[in-house]
């Protein structure tokens, strides 16, 4: 798989070990609370969710959770010069491509990775029924205080 040249940026930034000479370096998120994709975030956005979760009370019933969720459910992911990764077959098996086209996402601090006949279903045909159900005047950006 190769990762978009405007991704790469961000990631090559967000590497506090990255070198022109090195392979960059990030973190990629799985698990069922990501539904069909698979997250990637730079290694400083990781490192900052993951500081925010061990200054949580230890008595916090959701600490233990979050690392659950951050931790086990991440892997480093190396990408080479030309923003080429192998893609482990459990991440493939769990996007439900093992062959064909995919759709990256940018969201700000992180982005995801979907089977594009996924991406469509679960999230262009999700905004598009959200979107109707406002009506015809709806300012999406109104719901920003």
């Amino acid at each position: 798989m190769s990762i978009p040249a405007k991704f790469r940026r961000v990631i090559e930034a967000g590497d506090p070990e990255w070198s022109p000479d090195k392979p960059m370096q990030a973190k990629i998120l799985f698990g069922n609370h990501l539904g069909e994709s698979l997250q990637i975030m730079t290694m400083n956005d990781f490192n900052i969710r993951m500081a925010k979760i061990i200054a949580m009370p230890d008595n916090n019933p959701n600490k233990s959770k979050l690392r659950r969720l951050m931790i086990g459910f991440s892997d480093e992911l190396t990408i080479d010069k030309d923003g080429r990764v192998v893609m482990p077959l459990a991440f493939r098996k769990k996007m439900g491509v093992v062959e064909g086209e995919l759709k990256f996402m940018g969201l700000g601090d992180f982005f995801q990775i979907w089977k594009l006949e996924n991406f469509e279903a679960s999230v262009n045909d999700d905004l598009d029924e959200w979107i109707a159900e406002q009506g015809d005047d709806f300012d999406p950006m109104s719901l920003v205080e």
